[in-house]
């Protein structure tokens, strides 16, 4: 995979950490910068994330604030 994903302005290595929520990335940049990202393409484009080794902070999170934060109607 390249360090750049189509559409999407910053390298893999400009990244930190991310969250997904409904159809939003929520991205933390090295530089302490948050920016969000909508994409057609969520599935490929976490992909691509996880091929880089950006920390997914949902994988940190206990089950009851997932829970919480991202209840289904």
């Amino acid at each position: 995979m390249t360090s750049t994903f189509t559409n999407f302005p910053y390298r893999a290595d400009e990244l930190s950490a991310y969250i997904f929520s409904i159809d939003t990335f929520v991205i933390s940049l090295k530089t302490g910068e948050v920016i969000h990202h909508t994409t057609e393409e969520h599935t490929a484009f976490e992909a691509w994330l996880q091929h880089h080794r950006i920390r997914n902070v949902r994988d940190g999170l206990p089950q009851h604030i997932i829970d919480a934060l991202f209840r289904k109607p």
